[in-house]
């Protein structure tokens, strides 16, 4: 189970509807008290006692409630990164009408719902929140609100997520996939790997390869683009090396490495990471594909 939240104190405030409904109120009042109409004097108090009625039900609404097991999920800089959650509720009372949304959402598109949760019991709901860059982040608070019953009186609260999550960075960049490179057996070091050793068949060029290998007499025999393979005394190794991307700033070698992450792991490629002060050696699969993200994400130039 996740970590249980926090909720802060319960605000309500007047909708503009109710707010226009207390000037009505209030210039009734006064028409009551300048004739003397016993009649109006009733009907005024009458309606206003319905509005506290409607303002302890208001609050009551959101009572019980709590949220559960906030999960993120993967995001990318310029996107908007998605949380799902569980809202419970503890008491034994129906709540109708609830929304969620996040500090500082300034769009009705920002909020979330409408939920109605059963009594002792839950029901899964979303929010998302823009993701305008890279980074590590926290979600501090969900706020939880509702207007029901009538629209007269908004009222909501705060419940603490301390929630962190990572934005990773926007893929992007222009560059061709890089060349393999070649590791003999013992050998440490690797070089590009180039057309010296033995021909050993083709395969189907795949967008973003390099060039270099493709069978160009097969092309002018009116065949499709093939990728010429040799075999040699190592093996070919894919790695995404920080100092093969320049020119293009922090953030747009991020993104360059980020594209190529995520193709390769599209491919089932095997591939590894280098960077300034960190390695990820070679590996494939989701766990692996996460793990560069991740340490893309994280990335510190200044280090």
């Amino acid at each position: 189970m996740g970590k249980k939240t926090k909720k802060n104190p319960v605000i309500t405030r007047p909708t503009k509807p109710g707010f226009f409904l207390f000037l009505v109120l209030l210039a009734m009042l006064v028409a009551s008290a300048n004739y003397g109409n016993n009649m109006a004097y009733i009907l005024t108090f009458l309606i206003f006692s319905l509005i506290l009625v409607v303002f302890l039900q208001t609050r009551n609404n959101l009572k019980g409630l709590e949220i559960k097991n906030v999960q993120p999920q993967p995001a990318f800089a310029g996107s908007r990164v998605r949380f799902t959650l569980e809202l419970h509720n503890r008491l034994s009372g129906k709540r109708y009408g609830i929304y969620l949304t996040f500090p500082g959402a300034e769009s009705p598109d920002d909020l979330y719902g409408p939920f109605t949760v059963g009594p002792f019991s839950s029901a899964t709901g979303e929010i998302s929140l823009p993701a305008p860059k890279r980074g590590r982040f926290t979600l501090s608070d969900i706020i939880i609100l509702t207007v029901f019953p009538l629209g007269v009186f908004r009222v909501h609260s705060g419940l603490k997520a301390d929630k962190s999550y990572l934005v990773y960075p926007k893929p992007g960049g222009f560059l061709p996939w890089p060349e393999p490179e070649v590791h003999s057996e013992g050998d440490g070091e690797g070089s590009q790997l180039k057309g010296g050793d033995d021909y050993v068949g083709s395969r189907p060029y795949r967008p973003g390869e390099s060039m270099h290998h493709i069978d160009w007499k097969a092309v002018a025999r009116g065949r499709s683009l093939n990728i010429k393979e040799f075999s040699g005394g190592g093996s070919g190794q894919l790695w995404f090396d920080w100092s093969k991307v320049g020119g293009s700033g922090t953030e747009g070698r991020l993104s360059q490495l980020a594209r190529w992450v995520l193709e390769a792991d599209e491919r089932g490629s095997v591939f590894g990471l280098r960077l300034l002060t960190s390695e990820i050696g070679l590996g494939s699969g989701s766990g692996h594909t996460i793990k560069c993200l991740n340490e893309l994400t994280l990335f510190d130039s200044r280090k």
